[in-house]
């Protein structure tokens, strides 16, 4: 390990932090740690802190830069806060995810992991043609983003498709409703009504597209030279076709286990590659710290005499 690949590692240790932030949009039988919060807190507080190849980076890319700082700022306060806006703790310690906030969590991640990866593929670039860049290094940086877009990719598809069937259970109780307040018609035969008069109906539908730009977002910007991802994605899409009505499966049950799982092959196989490389490379980084302070040192006695 090099020293320009040293502060990259601190940027990916940063990416995988938010990419791990994705557990608390779905939820789960078991609870969270309020321990491992709080320690991400510090290592979050430690990696985005003056002087740290993030705040660098963010300095250097003016008003982006100055925006991804507020919005990393704002991401570690409500997440990893104490009051959390978003994720807290209630009065028994425990990890209370506030579900209404859901979307706008995964929307941030979105956010800030697609600046972070364009640090991250900067990083690699000006590494390997400056001839600084060691295959396993690159190899450790490109299965954390494969990792990262899978996973969001699942996560994603749950949140949307679960959020098409919240617009459809709102509209039919929205027409239940105008049906009996208008003589027992059909809402669909009355040219008056309009499924958007409905305030939750259009609350849910923003939703809907919201979730909609940020897969797409996570879809789309990555995967052009991974066939397998490709094929998932593909795959994907085409299900998608249930939203506009294509599609109509008889077992929804059934359909939403299918959508969600496209994915998680990917997931299991580039999530071994990347936690046994991202091991390998703290290993080493460990050691190239040592080897700095060591050197540091006998520089010093050698001053000294």
């Amino acid at each position: 390990m090099n020293l320009a690949e040293r502060n990259v590692v601190t940027i990916l240790s940063l990416a995988r932090l938010v990419e791990n932030t994705l557990a608390y949009c779905v939820k789960r039988p078991e609870p969270f740690s309020a321990e491992e919060r709080k320690k991400r807190l510090l290592v979050l507080e430690g990696l985005t802190k003056e002087g740290t190849p993030f705040a660098i980076n963010c300095e250097k890319n003016g008003e982006q830069g100055k925006k991804l700082a507020e919005d990393m700022k704002f991401f570690i306060e409500d997440v990893y806060g104490d009051p959390g806006r978003i994720v807290t703790l209630d009065l028994n310690d425990n990890v209370r995810v506030e579900q209404s906030l859901v979307i706008e969590l995964f929307t941030s991640i979105v956010h800030l992991r697609l600046y972070l990866e364009g640090f991250l593929q900067s990083a690699l670039k000006y590494l390997k043609e400056s001839d600084q860049l060691e295959d396993f290094f690159e190899q450790a940086v490109k299965a954390d983003i494969r990792l990262y877009h899978s996973l969001a990719a699942k996560i994603g598809s749950q949140l949307i498709f679960d959020k098409f069937v919240e617009i459809n259970e709102n509209a039919s109780t929205y027409m239940q409703s105008y049906s009996k307040s208008h003589g027992g018609i059909d809402p669909r035969k009355d040219r008056d009504f309009n499924i958007d008069d409905d305030p939750s109906v259009r609350m849910l539908k923003n939703e809907f597209h919201e979730l909609n730009q940020d897969l797409v977002n996570v879809l789309n910007t990555y995967g052009e030279d991974d066939e397998e991802f490709r094929f998932a994605r593909q795959s994907l899409y085409a299900d998608c076709e249930l939203f506009s009505g294509q599609k109509k499966p008889t077992d929804m049950k059934a359909f939403r286990q299918l959508f969600i799982t496209y994915f998680d092959k990917i997931i299991r196989q580039s999530e071994k590659d990347s936690n046994e490389l991202f091991r390998k490379l703290g290993e080493d980084m460990m050691a190239f710290d040592k080897e700095r302070k060591e050197k540091r040192e006998t520089r010093g006695e050698q001053n000294n005499g």
